[in-house]
């Protein structure tokens, strides 16, 4: 195995040692970690004064404290968080195993050893993150290129010594490592990008502190909306008719962006570890095969061999073909989170709350706080769980209709087979009928005819009441007896969905007025309500008016002309002074009901009822 921590987390290969163990390193990266820690903040600077920076006048307001990760609404290094996250996604797979309790730990006590192990794996991380969002780019970028190296030499030495493994297959390590390496390799060159930029950037120009806090494509957003409504939509190509819809003037945060990378990354290593461990045991198999033929003579003539062989190829294929399936799903679940997303915050910016959540489902805002903090880790979780539950309850039902159908098929037993489940199927086929003739009955003698014949269907409207009632009558008796099986079937149904949607997290699996009782949900409805109220681009946007206003003392000047003087875009419309008159005008009144009365109105002739006009 290429990684140490998988060594012993998951108990796959235990005959390579390595010269550095990687879970060794992991301990030790940590005083690299702090040292990288406290240097980034000494330069840091803070915004409050407290009682020690009298006693050292010579560094005033320094130790600020260090952002791992930047605010919702900035989008300017999301890609290099995704690569910092990629290269930390084998360090939190340690996490899902169980081997690094230490031996004689009592069992009460282990959930505190779970959160000294994920606070010493985020520390080792630390140095990832903070040396990417740093202010002082070039301290940050050597000092996060030297521990990248480091970690990113480790992984190629455990490749080199521990190239496979006989027990599951050749080049294991490198088939399971090669993503984590990739983003490691990614992240340096993230790191010496920032570096040389950092120097051109210092030589030439001098560095100014960013002004505005709001984002592109916030104010495009809302100039969009100032304008005129275009009434000819232009022409998409089909990717953008049929497959993605590209919107300009929305950009996902960097928080959805390291989501998706941690989650293909984890997702593809435990897809890995999964089959490792499905070879293992289809190898033990197939070797206590082997034994019993070569140890017991004339044992290849019994029908049981033969039945257990069969099982042996039944359960390898359907394990294959299950896997490639729950895996193609669960990718389809990541990209519908960026689908999801995007679709729920435009909701939410529109106001259409109730699209997204009941009314009885209440969200408080500590929740939210919470929420916005544990999404990444719950995704992962769950979307690793969700492939597991899924795959293995697909695999179940493979086997299962293998043995009942397919394998009496390829047998021949075609007349066993209906005689067993030939009746089975007939009372179900008629079952479907009868339904269907009930609905057909019901459209065509119970309902009155249409209104128009372009309608679609008849109206809601009843006719022949008296036949109706009789049909009602007995139609109890029988459906009685056919809501048994109904009642099963909608069991069955719930448990396949439910099994096969725990990977999604963006809509509920309780029903509806539940859904509170759904964590996975809640997470990510509080995830949601904290970025609209945050990344909101129409509040940004006024936020920032304001903080201008603030900053050029001007209380009286203008909004819009504010904003045209800071970003001075040609595309902002202009407003003629007569149409802001009015508009200020109609402001004035609306909010002032007691000046309509002492106003002095035009002829009816000339203009409207202005009363109307307000009272609308």
């Amino acid at each position: 195995m290429a990684d140490g921590d998988f060594e012993n987390t998951f108990s796959i290969n235990n005959t390579c040692k390595d010269s550095v163990e990687t879970d060794d390193f992991l301990h030790y990266s940590l005083i690299p970690s702090v040292v990288i820690i406290l240097i980034l903040a000494c330069l840091e600077k803070r915004t409050k004064r407290f009682w020690f920076d009298d006693k050292y006048p010579k560094c005033p307001k320094r130790c600020g404290l260090l952002l791992p990760m930047e605010s919702d609404s900035s989008i300017s290094n999301r890609w290099s968080l995704g690569f910092a996250f990629g290269a930390t996604a084998d360090k939190v797979m340690i996490l899902f195993g169980k081997q690094y309790f230490p031996e004689g730990f009592p069992a009460w006590a282990k959930v505190f050893w779970v959160i000294v192990m994920a606070f010493e794996v985020g520390l080792s991380s630390y140095p990832f993150f903070v040396c990417l969002l740093t202010k002082y780019e070039v301290v940050g970028a050597v000092l996060g290129f030297l521990y990248t190296a480091a970690w990113t030499a480790i992984t190629i030495l455990d490749l080199i010594e521990c190239p496979d493994d006989d027990a599951v297959g050749k080049f294991s390590g490198i088939i399971l490592m090669w993503p984590s390496l990739l983003f490691l390799f990614l992240l340096l060159g993230r790191f010496l990008f920032n570096f040389v930029n950092a120097v051109r950037i210092s030589c030439l120009y001098s560095r100014d502190e960013k002004a505005s806090f709001m984002e592109e494509h916030q104010l495009q957003y809302v100039q969009q909306l100032l304008r005129k409504p275009e009434f000819r939509h232009p022409q998409k190509n089909w990717i953008k008719r049929k497959l993605y819809q590209w919107d300009p003037y929305f950009k996902f945060p960097s928080r959805i962006i390291s989501t998706v990378v941690v989650m293909f990354l984890c997702l593809y290593m435990f897809i890995v570890i999964e089959n490792f461990a499905a070879n293992l045991l289809l190898n033990t198999l197939k070797d206590v095969l082997g034994l019993f033929k070569k140890n017991i003579p004339n044992l290849e003539n019994d029908s049981w061999i033969h039945d257990f062989e069969e099982f042996i190829h039944v359960v390898e294929g359907i394990w294959i073909i299950t896997t490639v399936i729950a895996s193609i799903t669960c990718i389809g679940y990541v990209f519908n989170i960026l689908v999801c997303y995007r679709k729920q915050i435009k909701l939410l910016r529109a106001g259409k709350k109730h699209l997204i959540v009941s009314e009885t489902m209440k969200v408080s805002s500590s929740q939210s706080v919470v929420a916005l903090s544990k999404y990444i880790s719950f995704q992962v979780a769950y979307i690793m769980w969700g492939y597991l539950i899924m795959h293995l309850l697909q695999w179940l039902f493979g086997v299962i209709l293998t043995y009942i159908l397919i394998l009496p098929m390829i047998h021949g037993k075609w007349m066993e087979l209906f005689n067993k489940w030939g009746i089975t199927v007939l009372t179900f086929v008629i079952v479907l009928v009868i339904k269907k003739i009930q609905v057909l009955v019901g459209a065509r003698f119970f309902l009155q005819p249409k209104m128009s014949p372009s309608d679609s269907q008849k109206p809601l409207a009843l006719d022949n009441r008296r036949v109706f009632i009789n049909f009602s009558y007995f139609l109890f008796f029988h459906s009685v007896v056919v809501g048994l099986t109904s009642c099963l079937f909608r069991l069955v149904r719930s448990i396949v969905l439910g099994a096969w949607l725990v990977g999604r997290i963006d809509r509920p699996v309780m029903p509806k007025g539940y859904e509170q009782c759904d964590a996975g949900f809640s997470v990510w409805i509080g995830m949601l309500f904290l970025d609209h109220y945050h990344t909101n681009p129409i509040l940004v946007c006024f936020c920032q008016i304001l903080c201008n206003k603030l900053k050029q003392k001007n209380l009286s000047a203008d909004s819009y002309s504010s904003v045209d003087h800071i970003y001075s875009l040609e595309i902002v419309p202009r407003v003629s002074s007569k149409a802001r008159t009015r508009w200020l005008l109609l402001y004035t009144l609306l909010n002032n009901p007691s000046l309509q009365k002492i106003r002095k109105l035009k002829p009816l002739s000339y203009s409207m009822d202005l009363s109307n006009f307000c009272s609308f």
